[in-house]
């Protein structure tokens, strides 16, 4: 059980990992959500500090999880330019830590907290769908803190929506395209001179839509499937989320 514990990808045995949506995976996707339902209902009956002080503690475990996948790779000696968190999840981390420091300053949330609930949280929702770490064994350090930490991306902003500190109005859908528009073009070109894949636009991740995309559309012209992909997922997004306040506030 914990012989390949702390075993990198390239040194495990073939066919050890997971398949997706197979019992494994459906356990993992079912705790998660059983798990995020009961945290959001114990989160209203909080006091406000008891709110703020669950929220730094998500946002301080989601960094926690990076840092100690770096430091295990780091003495394992497999970091790399590969390894490094430029992956939207990875970023959401400190994004979070952003929102949270700037909660604290101000005493309030600004409509920058859309962005973790339309962007960052369903870009969580298809990490877990779609996990690149199933190449490990369910019992894998790997495996638990790919599962774990996208949880906990997912729980912060879900906290901030059920609470009603986020309230998406589509006449703000330009700062996370914006937020997109920023960060994806460098990353593009990191990923072409180190040969890495952050975001997978460079390469098209097997077994998902994105595979589909290419098929049809080649590479590099998936990217322009992919980029109104997200759009329309936004945009649904905050048009969902709308409609679910509206419903909220009656």
């Amino acid at each position: 059980m914990y012989t390949y514990f702390f075993t990198y990808q390239d040194a495990l045995p073939e066919n050890c990992g997971f398949p997706i949506f197979g019992r494994m995976h459906f356990i993992w996707l079912t705790c998660i959500a059983i798990v995020i339902f009961l945290l959001c209902r114990i989160y209203l009956r909080l006091t406000k500090i008891r709110q703020l002080q669950m929220l730094n503690i998500t946002v301080l475990l989601a960094l926690c999880c990076t840092f100690t996948q770096d430091a295990i790779l780091t003495v394992t000696g497999h970091m790399n330019a590969r390894m490094l968190p430029f992956h939207l999840c990875d970023l959401a981390g400190f994004f979070y830590l952003f929102l949270q420091m700037q909660a604290l300053r101000t005493g309030r949330w600004t409509s920058l907290v859309e962005i973790a609930l339309c962007l960052f949280m369903p870009g969580a929702v298809l990490g877990i769908l779609f996990p690149v770490w199933n190449v490990y064994p369910p019992f894998h350090y790997m495996t638990i803190h790919g599962f774990v930490y996208h949880a906990l991306i997912i729980l912060y902003p879900w906290l901030l929506f059920v609470s009603g500190n986020i309230r998406p109005k589509t006449r703000h859908i330009w700062q996370p395209v914006l937020l997109l528009c920023g960060i994806v073009p460098p990353v593009y070109l990191f990923n072409k001179k180190f040969d890495s894949n952050y975001m997978f636009i460079n390469v098209p991740l097997e077994n998902t839509p994105l595979e589909f995309l290419a098929d049809q559309m080649g590479n590099p012209g998936y990217l322009l499937g992919y980029a109104i992909f997200i759009f329309l997922l936004i945009l649904t997004l905050y048009q969902v989320f709308g409609k679910l306040t509206q419903l909220l506030k009656k």
